[in-house]
């Protein structure tokens, strides 16, 4: 059997695995590594198929084919993933979207904001953990809207995500977006409550700090609203942070650096950043490396 038809073979039986099991990711992954032509085509044809199964494995493969020498499909494998946008089953958008995040490229920017009111949740998680990959830098400003709107969703895993993408810096800085991550400061989930509190902290808006005073003094801060701390500066916070400090355990992992850290940064006098231009634009800056992917 040719080359080409034992790699279509391959992600054909990866394609009736269980998608959530490490033999599926594992064939996905190695068809990563790879930058052939042989891989590229078997999962161009399987991104085509009428199958559910072999369409998704398609395009889950393609959004990363050849990560590591560049993306040399990249031009041929946009487009595949925009038309799989279109799709009528929620299973073929939801990876199309994500390839997208991937590919990382504004062109698919129009693709990924039609399916911002997606009917189905997991899609419009895909989206807003694409946005920000896709609406360029600076972000657009259709981009940080459906963002704003996607941060009200009633999904706690759509809002989460989306409110991660505003807090961005590279979502830029004006009162809308500090609005809306206002909102959700007291948002019932606290994962995105957390992303809220870091947002603002970013940006050194300081209408969140009793807020955050009370979030740390809760029952088992989490690490994020820490990183808020470090990022606010605000000597404020100090008490809270000390008591923190003195109740952590030696086994703590990861939080004690940064716990010292915050309050360094509480301990030292800050120059307040200006109040935003309502106005204003978009300012670039990298995505928080730390955040995991779904």
């Amino acid at each position: 059997m040719a080359d080409g038809e034992d790699d279509l073979e391959a992600l054909r039986a990866a394609a009736l695995l269980d998608p959530d099991g490490q033999d599926y990711w594992q064939v996905v992954s190695d068809f990563h590594r790879r930058a052939d032509q042989s891989a590229f085509e078997a999962a161009c044809v399987t991104a085509r198929s009428e199958d559910l199964r072999e369409r998704v494995v398609g395009l889950n493969v393609l959004g990363q084919l050849g990560y590591g020498a560049g993306r040399p499909f990249l031009e041929e494998t946009l487009p595949i993933a925009v038309a799989a946008c279109a799709d009528w089953r929620p299973g073929v958008v939801q990876s199309a979207v994500a390839a997208l995040h991937h590919l990382a490229d504004p062109r698919g920017l129009a693709a990924v904001l039609g399916q911002t009111e997606h009917h189905d949740e997991d899609v419009r998680q895909a989206v807003a953990f694409t946005l920000p990959s896709v609406a360029g830098d600076p972000a657009c400003p259709e981009a940080v809207t459906a963002l704003i709107r996607l941060s009200e969703d009633r999904s706690d895993f759509v809002r989460d995500w989306a409110t991660f993408g505003l807090g961005l810096e590279s979502a830029g800085d004006n009162e809308l977006i500090r609005h809306a991550l206002l909102e959700r400061v007291a948002d019932p989930d606290p994962d995105t409550a957390g992303e809220a509190f870091l947002g603002l902290a970013r940006r050194r808006d300081r209408r969140m700090l009793a807020a955050l005073i009370a979030a740390l003094e809760g029952d088992d801060p989490a690490h994020i609203l820490i990183e808020a701390a470090f990022e606010l500066a605000a000597p404020e916070l100090l008490p809270a942070l000390r008591l923190l400090k003195q109740q952590e355990t030696p086994d703590e992992d990861g939080e004690t650096w940064m716990l010292d850290d915050a309050i360094t940064a509480c301990s030292t006098v800050v120059v307040e950043r200006a109040d935003p231009d309502p106005d204003a634009r978009f300012t670039p800056n990298e995505l928080r490396p730390a955040r995991p992917q779904p």
